[in-house]
């Protein structure tokens, strides 16, 4: 990797150190890191390395939740994996970045992940409603880009399908996050959905797309959103002390 990869890679991390900090009261936060990796760079070794750091004695005292997923329908991102980095909150994030880039802990790591691959995007959003069963076993996560107009009736049309007879069967959990930063992307709002499985995913849609509730819905939002695109991921692995339910939003 080239020198100006390095410094890239070890500045994402950096910021995605910010995430992994001590919690207030606040927003829900998600970072998202997609990384490419090298031809022949083995995924065993980015998880090697994330537990050697998040077993030191510095991340101890983080209070977050980190997902390494790998990418299974993204476009044309050239990602094949990504960092999800989920807080309580981003407060405390940057007093505890300067304590852990000061670390040897946090410079083993940047040199690990700089030998396999390289940064492709980064996005930054703030979790504003959690709707389903939050578990922390859900292994396969639908992305649902969104172009939102106008929220409170956005939400006020989910919230409805929600309670709906279809909607109180939803075997999985969902969370809306506003886009906080994103780089030029018109995307305003994402809709993360978690599912035990594909086979869940799969069932559960053909269930859901014939059903009155969800057509309510889909007119219902019409004036409201916009659906622009989806990606579709898998749980490698998950770190800290944070359970889904711990960064939910209400």
């Amino acid at each position: 990797m080239k020198a100006t990869g390095i410094r890239k890679m070890g500045g994402l991390f950096a910021a995605t150190a910010l995430f992994i900090a001590q919690a207030s009261a606040a927003d829900p936060t998600l970072q998202i890191n997609g990384i490419a990796l090298n031809p022949g760079a083995n995924p065993a070794d980015v998880v090697a390395a994330t537990d050697q750091l998040m077993g030191s004695e510095i991340l101890k005292q983080g209070t977050g939740r980190l997902l390494l997923l790998a990418s299974l329908a993204d476009g044309d991102n050239p990602a094949t994996h990504a960092f999800a980095v989920l807080n309580k909150s981003a407060a405390a994030g940057e007093a505890f970045g300067q304590k852990l880039a000061a670390d040897p802990a946090w410079a083993q790591f940047q040199g690990a992940m700089a030998k396999l691959g390289t940064i492709t995007n980064t996005a930054r959003y703030r979790t504003i409603k959690s709707w389903g069963d939050i578990s922390d076993s859900d292994a396969v996560w639908l992305g649902v880009a969104l172009v939102v107009t106008d929220v409170p009736a956005f939400l006020a049309a989910r919230d409805r399908y929600q309670a709906s007879e279809t909607g109180k069967k939803f075997p999985g959990q969902g969370h809306l996050s506003a886009v906080v930063a994103a780089g030029a992307s018109p995307v305003t709002h994402v809709v993360s959905v978690g599912y035990a499985s594909e086979a869940e995913m799969e069932s559960w849609g053909t269930v859901n797309r014939a059903s009155a509730d969800w057509q309510a819905y889909q007119t219902a939002i019409q004036g409201s959103a916009q659906v622009v695109g989806f990606t579709l991921s898998r749980v490698v692995k998950a770190w800290g002390p944070a359970t889904m339910k711990d960064v939910a939003a209400p």
